[in-house]
C-alpha cells in the first residue's frame, strides 16, 4: 500500500511540474511581447518599403490585451491583440494574423503576405 501510494505521489509530481513547464513557456513568450516597441524596418524581398510616417513608429502592446500604435504622422490605431498559444501567431482585432518570426527580449520580428506586395517583414527592437 506504502508502495502504491509512493508511486501515486511521484506521478503527480512529475503531471505537476509538467504542466508548470508549460505554462512558463506561454507566460514568458506572451510577456515579451508586452512593451513598447520601435519599428526598425518594414521589408519586402530586403527592401526597406516603410514610409516616413512608419519608421519609428511606435507600438505598444499592453498587459491587458490592448495594443496602440503611433506614427511620426501623428496617426493613432488602437484595438485588441492575442498571442497564439504556440506563440506563433500574433493577431490584431481578431482579423489580421502576423506570423511571429522572432520574439525576444530585444526584437521583435512579424511577417504577412499582403496581396500583391508580397512578403512583408516588420522588425522592431
Amino acid at each position: 500500500m506504502k508502495k502504491r501510494l509512493g508511486l501515486l505521489m511521484f506521478a503527480i509530481f512529475v503531471m505537476a511540474g509538467f504542466l508548470f513547464t508549460a505554462c512558463e513557456k506561454e507566460t514568458t513568450e506572451t510577456n515579451m511581447i508586452i512593451r513598447n516597441w520601435t519599428l526598425k524596418t518594414k521589408t519586402v524581398a530586403d527592401v526597406n518599403i516603410a514610409t516616413d510616417c512608419e519608421q519609428g513608429a511606435k507600438w505598444d502592446f499592453k498587459l491587458d490585451g490592448s495594443y496602440v500604435i503611433k506614427d511620426n504622422c501623428n496617426n493613432t490605431k488602437a484595438g485588441t491583440w492575442k498571442l497564439a498559444e504556440d506563440g506563433k501567431t500574433l493577431t490584431l482585432d481578431n482579423i489580421t494574423a502576423y506570423k511571429v518570426i522572432d520574439n525576444s527580449i530585444t526584437k521583435l520580428v512579424i511577417e504577412m503576405q499582403v496581396g500583391d506586395i508580397g512578403l512583408v517583414r516588420w522588425t522592431f527592437n
